[in-house]
């Protein structure tokens, strides 16, 4: 496998995000959670590590300092980004299945702890990964998983319910294929609205929005998602899970 190139943020994302650009500058950097150990894996792996900023040009002397304080190696130094969003274009070889280029958002100042980007799904430990899992509810089973989109089975038994939670990242599609849910969606755990789904009934879910499903019947359901794995937030729990 050739080396691959990395185009990371610096401010949020390897750096506490404080604010505004003048505290990033001024004030001493927090380093977030697994940087330092992601920054050296990258190094071994002989990744060519361009660090990308909204900094003006003006202040890189100071970046330079506050990033060689926490000894973050790197090969090139972008600075003045404007505030909009980073597309990245490549050309994907022909007859080649495997994508060229990958998108990955974090949120601000949550660190680095749930990607991989040595791992064949790139933003997905391959220690997340599982054929099938034994819930307190049921069970879920992985049908796909790539660095696009994941593929759920997931059964429900009959007066059970997964936890109230939401996403950070993740939008999800649920799809009914049998049995009877009753899904509960709101802002607020205290204004959930509910409404019942039978075989092919669908709901899709957007980050930040509270939910959670009670089977009214034993039920089988599939669950198409961006690949966020990790995320989920937990607000309440029958079962006791953190």
């Amino acid at each position: 496998m050739n080396p691959k190139t990395i185009f990371c943020d610096i401010d949020g994302t390897l750096f506490e995000h404080k604010g505004d650009i003048v505290k990033n500058i001024k004030e001493n950097p927090n380093i977030l959670k697994k940087t330092i150990e992601q920054i050296k894996q990258w190094e071994k792996l002989n990744y060519k590590i361009i660090l990308v900023t909204g900094r003006k040009e003006c202040t890189r002397k100071i970046t330079e300092e506050q990033l060689s304080l926490f000894g973050i190696v790197y090969d090139t130094l972008l600075m003045g980004l404007p505030n909009g969003e980073r597309v990245l274009i490549n050309d994907k070889k022909t007859n080649n299945p495997n994508n060229t280029a990958y998108a990955i958002n974090v949120i601000r100042n949550k660190g680095l702890e749930n990607i991989d980007i040595s791992s064949k799904n790139i933003t997905i430990k391959d220690n997340l990964l599982f054929d099938k899992i034994e819930k307190p509810w049921g069970y879920e089973e992985l049908i796909e998983c790539n660095d696009k989109y994941v593929v759920k089975k997931l059964f429900m038994t009959k007066g059970n319910q997964c936890s109230i939670q939401y996403h950070e990242l993740k939008t999800e599609t649920i799809i009914v294929m049998t049995g009877k849910l009753k899904i509960y969606i709101g802002d607020t755990i205290e204004n959930l609205s509910e409404k019942e789904y039978g075989f092919g009934d669908t709901v899709t879910i957007k980050p930040y929005t509270i939910h959670y499903m009670l089977a009214i019947e034993d039920s089988l359901y599939i669950e198409s998602s961006t690949n966020e794995l990790w995320d989920v937030i937990r607000l309440k729990d029958i079962y006791n899970r953190v």
